[in-house]
């Protein structure tokens, strides 16, 4: 198969939510939103079900459910069975419910920021109090702050709210990492939601996801992972995600918190995910190597350029820029009005850091470095 990622799609004026986000020139490298073409095989597939005329109500069907089991154990040698898994729409909805589900009035959540901003949003500031347990940085690799969350969290912590790998830093933790967090969690009672949304999008070469119920076993029938193949496989417009639940008490919970909350999942989200299972490997061996290069291209050109530190990461496409020396106020809006659009830190809960989008053409890249460069170059 041959895969063109260096090809430039023209989204603009296409209700991209990414693209037209700017009435004026602006290269926006914000929203986890890739810009190369998905797979063929996704295409075909898509073009194929819609010589059927009726998008009724749509179930998942057995074959994708085998499909997502092999994929599980293909990549990670986890065997999961098909009653575990409760499709959704989308990774936050899915949090969403769990908090509906796990969380109990006047109970602790916690989350670690820097963090995607849904982790704030999702649950019920008059009926549960969120614990901000930042992360903190081991030489160059941010990580647990494993003191301060056994310290910030107590038997009426009902919820660990996860995000591994993790958004926006990239950090891919560990089996000893995520063993001691859910243990911390199950001394307490809490449940662990873990987001594995980024999963599929590992760039070290020498290192491995690992699910957050593989990695602590004996803790699995407290952990709610959720996935999907929107991110590995640019999926994002066509969201199809999935929750895996051993605990049968866990899972119809989650079930009963999303009657009537949730959507169901469109007839085509459905048939892209299998298609992506079924037929995409060829296409993502080939995306996490254009998009190691493309890091490996920013890694040079940050490396000159004063004042912003590209930080280490194992996984994501997402890179975390720690601005701070630059000395602004508002420095992602700085950087937009000399036409470059980055995730604000603050949106994370780490003001004067950036987040950068690098799943676009290297083209792209080389536009929004020059601007990068000449921005900088006007504070001095």
């Amino acid at each position: 198969m041959t895969i063109d990622f260096d090809k430039v799609w023209e989204r603009r004026n296409t209700s991209s939510i990414k693209w037209d986000k700017y009435a004026k020139d602006v290269i926006p490298l914000w929203v986890a939103d890739m810009d190369f073409a998905v797979a063929p095989a996704i295409t075909d597939a898509l073009a194929e079900r819609i010589k059927h005329p009726v998008f009724g109500y749509t179930a998942a069907s057995d074959h994708l459910h085998d499909l997502l089991i092999k994929h599980l154990r293909d990549l990670y040698s986890w065997e999961v069975e098909k009653e575990w898994i409760v499709w959704c729409p989308g990774v936050v909805a899915a949090l969403a419910a769990c908090v509906r589900a796990y969380a109990t009035q006047g109970s602790g959540i916690l989350t670690n920021p820097p963090i995607y901003h849904h982790f704030f949003q999702v649950h019920n500031p008059d009926a549960h109090r969120l614990i901000r347990t930042p992360l903190i940085r081991q030489g160059r690799r941010w990580t647990y702050d494993q003191a301060l969350i056994r310290k910030s969290v107590d038997t009426d912590t009902s919820m660990f709210m996860l995000c591994s790998p993790h958004n926006p830093t990239g950090t891919l933790f560990d089996a000893t990492e995520l063993k001691e967090i859910c243990a911390t969690a199950s001394d307490n009672g809490a449940i662990v939601v873990s987001d594995e949304i980024h999963c599929g999008l590992v760039l070290s070469e020498d290192r491995q996801h690992v699910p957050m119920a593989l990695a602590a076993p004996e803790y699995s029938d407290s952990i709610v992972t959720l996935m999907s193949a929107s991110k590995t496989f640019n999926l994002a417009g066509l969201n199809c995600s999935y929750a895996i639940i051993s605990n049968p008490d866990l899972r119809q919970k989650y079930i009963d918190a999303s009657a009537e909350v949730i959507p169901f999942i469109g007839t085509l989200a459905y048939t892209a995910t299998e298609a992506a299972f079924e037929h995409a490997e060829p296409w993502r061996q080939g995306l996490l190597q254009y998009l190691r290069d493309n890091y490996a291209y920013l890694q040079d050109e940050f490396s000159a350029i004063d004042g912003m530190e590209l930080q280490d990461l194992d996984a994501t496409y997402l890179a975390w820029i720690d601005a701070s020396a630059l000395g602004l106020n508002d420095t992602a809006g700085f950087f937009e009005q000399h036409g470059v659009g980055f995730s604000a830190g603050e949106q994370f809960e780490q003001a004067h850091h950036l987040r950068l989008n690098f799943a676009c053409p290297r083209s792209t890249l080389e536009q929004a470095l020059q601007r990068i460069k000449s921005a900088v170059a006007t504070l001095d």
